[in-house]
């Protein structure tokens, strides 16, 4: 993951549910700005893994309840490849530090 990627891949990831723009999906899209800050707050693979599964579990909840689309695989693979290129940047940052 570069450096600049990193903004871009929040905002890809933070707007990747749409969410109603009723005072419900307000309150959803708050919970998912900070599950996807604690993605990018990690600064271990531990604690990455533990980010990205309140993730998977927010949306998968959300799918099952109805506030958000069954068909949207692009939101879906979007998530997944953010968090993959936030994996592979710790796992390298970490072993250039020898960690």
């Amino acid at each position: 993951m570069r450096t600049t990627s990193i903004p871009n891949d929040f905002d890809a990831l933070i707007n990747a549910p749409k969410f109603s723009d009723d005072p419900i999906g307000r309150r959803q899209k708050k919970r998912w700005h900070l599950i996807a800050g604690d993605i990018y707050k990690s600064t271990s693979i531990e604690a990455l893994l533990e980010a990205r599964g309140k993730a998977e579990g927010y949306i998968h909840g959300l799918v099952d309840a109805g506030h958000l689309s069954t068909r949207d695989i692009d939101r879906d693979y979007l998530i997944l490849c953010i968090v993959q290129r936030r994996r592979e940047f710790l796992h390298k940052l970490l072993s250039e530090f020898g960690y």
